[in-house]
């Protein structure tokens, strides 16, 4: 699987794109990114649950996951309408903000191992 172009039915302007990324063979990676003049239109979550359904049929043994920073509530939003659970949450390190959170949704629970996986990619 790869990224995939994010347009509305019949256009040819690109509103986004996103897709399921498999990273370092231990999970995959759901993505997505949309105009803001795209935004709130369900582009993303219609996408998202495509992703997260070809990827359980590719790879089911795979956790799904999506990371995000806590301030960016519409990608919650997105991550849950796609089957996604809140898993981890702690500092984004790294980041030039110091108060950067950092939230993990996944599709199962994952193991430490997994965790440390998502968080080192």
């Amino acid at each position: 699987m790869a990224t995939w172009i994010i347009r509305e039915r019949g256009s040819r302007t690109i509103s986004g794109y996103g897709g399921c990324s498999k990273r370092q063979n231990a999970f995959w990676n759901l993505g997505y990114r949309l105009h803001p003049d795209a935004q709130g239109n369900g582009y993303a979550a219609e996408m998202c649950e495509i992703a997260v359904e070809c990827a359980h049929r590719t790879e089911p043994e795979l956790p799904i996951v999506a990371y995000l920073l806590e301030h960016n509530v519409a990608s919650a939003r997105v991550a849950e309408r796609a089957g996604l659970e809140l898993t981890a949450r702690g500092p984004d390190t790294g980041n030039s903000d110091p108060n950067a959170i950092r939230l993990v949704y996944s599709d199962r629970p994952l193991r430490a191992d997994q965790l440390e996986s998502v968080l080192s990619a």
